[in-house]
């Protein structure tokens, strides 16, 4: 089966010609060649999951399932049909009526007989509505008296008007600019292209040595690619460059403070547009992503989400005032693409560790996947980066999938067991043999798409660059949702053979953490006794083995990332700790305990990869606390 989009030759003589800066379209035809078959790759790791809902939708409603569209998401708005669907009903019901063409008289509302499905429905305000009173400077007396007005007329002057002086905090001090010489900041957006800008490839170096040349000539302004540059800067600074990590604690202090002296600005113009700003702007997208990228690499995911949910918010509003304004959505511009794909890959790893608000931009790109594809628009220098971004994008997308099939209250027939009747029991476990056995295959196809030269080797030999290392995490822990489902059955039952056994004590296997008083092996029950072994059907023990190594293989290459700051950080550090987590429930089974043995081993790797970050009242030092409550078997 081929995943590979086919197009005309004209298309692709336009991808391969916006492809390259004007300066260098004169291509050979073997570099045209090339890019063409990279493109090609792009498209297959894109449309790779797109036949995958169908099939998972009927394995998912197998056995009885009421669910009428488990696997849509949820868009968050009115059918696009619905207006029009509405006005024919009422049109309908006004041809029908015999008094005055179907007018029914206002003082009798109950003779109108209203389909009663439009008491559900919600009458929202249009986002086009032109009910305004600025929309009654189009009409032609008013025109012609008044002259020609915008209708955004009062929202320009709004948003032009500056507060009074005591309120406008953001003025109140001169921004303190940085004062490195230009051989320094050279020395800074290196370092952020070689080792960061490819997690978010959000613009071409061309387009930023053009904003930085503009800052040397002219000094730095309150501009958004004037927050671009120190947001780069700042993470050139903060990122590891050819340094042996971990860092020495003084160095890696002296990084973090140069890299907070030159984001501080930028923080504070970011702050200064997305809470006084009207007007949003692509660059000032692409500096609010740089700044969740910042925080990310401080750890500290709030303050990162906070800063994509700015950035998402003001993508949606340019793309609807593209939509409105040009009556359609004009074919994507690569620069919105990065963007809103960035936008996307931040709120969803976000979404999948806490709870949090939601933008609207995971829905909209699943809905628009067809009309805002991937990134295709490829320099010569940019092909291997932009394709491990489509690759990781796929990778979450299908991350989504896992959590949307297996974890969602809709489905918790699949993973609730906590009525054991054989023939619940049953029910559920084929359904979730079948739909896990589905969603892991999917993974492997995902995997296999990735080009041969850049995708990484399983398992735990060396990777060429961090970006390989996170495809192969971003492997791993799909893997590992996908059959952690089958050693909570396990686990759930050997506790309920626990609590039937006339002298058992001890706490719940299914525990996210154990207390020092409870070992978690066969000693969590009285000296002497047996430790009641139960039944558990061999499917579940031979899925939970997976898991179990797939946790292993996990924490020994994440590890390798927690030695260095990165935008994975505190996701890497709370995953790690979940996989953990996963292991010490298995050691509590005796059947599984002989997969188990170098549970103490990572639990130690991990908590001294974890002290590195572990700054009082940390998410980090939380994580070290209850790792160290933990008790394994020797």
């Amino acid at each position: 089966m081929s995943y590979i989009r086919k197009r005309t030759e004209s298309e692709d003589a336009t991808v391969n010609d916006l492809a390259l800066p004007v300066g260098n379209r004169q291509l050979s035809v073997v570099t045209k060649s090339f890019q063409l078959n990279v493109a090609e790759r792009l498209g297959r790791i894109e449309l790779l999951l797109q036949e995958h809902s169908e099939r998972l939708n009927e394995l998912a409603q197998g056995g009885g399932t009421t669910a009428s569209s488990p696997f849509q998401p949820n868009l968050f708005s009115l059918p696009a049909s619905y207006s029009y669907q509405l006005q024919r009903q009422q049109q309908e019901q006004l041809e029908q009526s015999p008094q005055l063409g179907g007018i029914q008289s206002r003082h009798d509302p109950g003779s109108v007989n209203l389909d009663p499905r439009l008491d559900h429905h919600q009458f929202l305000i249009p986002t086009d509505h032109f009910t305004s009173a600025s929309s009654l400077f189009a009409l032609p007396r008013i025109r012609n008296m008044l002259g020609e007005y915008p209708r955004s007329l009062f929202h320009d002057i709004e948003d032009s008007l500056p507060l009074p002086e005591p309120l406008d905090l953001f003025q109140s001090t001169k921004l303190d600019w940085p004062s490195l010489d230009n051989a320094a900041f050279e020395s800074l957006s290196a370092n952020y292209f070689a080792r960061v800008h490819s997690t978010y490839p959000l613009f071409p170096e061309h387009d930023f040595i053009r904003w930085r040349t503009d800052i040397y000539d002219n000094g730095p302004a309150e501009t958004p690619e004037t927050a671009i540059c120190l947001c780069v800067w700042a993470l050139g600074a903060i990122a590891p460059g050819d340094e042996q990590v971990p860092l020495p604690f003084h160095v890696q202090a002296e990084k973090d403070q140069l890299a907070m002296s030159l984001f501080q600005p930028a923080l504070r113009l970011l702050l200064k547009w997305t809470v006084w700003g009207f007007q949003p702007s692509l660059p000032i997208c692409q500096a609010l992503v740089l700044a969740a990228s910042f925080f990310a690499h401080l750890g500290r995911p709030l303050h990162s989400w906070r800063m994509a949910y700015f950035a998402s918010h003001n993508f949606i509003f340019l793309y609807e005032k593209q939509r409105k304004a040009n009556g359609h959505l004009q074919a994507p511009n690569d620069d919105y693409l990065r963007v809103l794909w960035s936008c996307f890959m931040i709120e969803c790893d976000r979404a999948a560790e806490l709870e949090l608000p939601r933008t609207g931009i995971e829905p909209m790109a699943d809905r628009l996947s067809d009309q805002m594809p991937l990134p295709r628009s490829l320099n010569p220098l940019e092909h291997e980066e932009l394709i491990y971004f489509a690759a990781e994008t796929a990778a979450r997308r299908l991350l989504n999938r896992v959590h949307s099939s297996l974890y969602s209250s809709e489905h918790s027939g699949l993973i609730s067991f906590s009525d054991m009747n054989p023939a619940t029991g049953s029910l559920s476990l084929v359904k979730l043999v079948n739909v896990s056995s589905e969603l892991h295959r999917q993974l492997e196809e995902w995997y296999l798409s990735i080009p041969e030269s850049l995708r990484p080797p399983l398992g735990t030999e060396p990777c060429p660059n961090d970006r390989a290392r996170v495809l192969r995490l971003r492997f791993y822990a799909a893997r590992h949702i996908i059959h952690r489902p089958f050693v909570l059955y396990a686990a759930l039952m050997q506790q309920q053979a626990r609590s039937l056994a006339p002298s058992s004590v001890g706490s719940s296997p299914v525990s996210p953490h154990l207390s020092v008083s409870t070992p978690a092996s066969s000693s969590a029950v009285p000296a002497g006794s047996v430790q009641p072994l139960t039944s558990i059907p061999q499917i579940v023990l031979d899925k939970s083995e997976i898991c179990i190594k797939t946790c292993s293989t996990y924490l020994r290459n994440s590890t390798e990332m927690l030695d260095k700051r990165s935008p994975y950080l505190w996701t890497f550090s709370q995953t790690s700790m979940a996989n953990l987590l996963v292991l010490v429930t298995c050691d509590s089974i005796p059947q599984l305990q002989r997969f188990t043995t170098d549970v103490k081993e990572l639990k130690e790797l991990l908590v001294s990869k974890l002290r590195l970050w572990a700054t009082p009242g940390s998410s980090f030092e939380a994580e070290m606390r209850i790792l160290e409550r933990i008790t394994t078997r020797d």
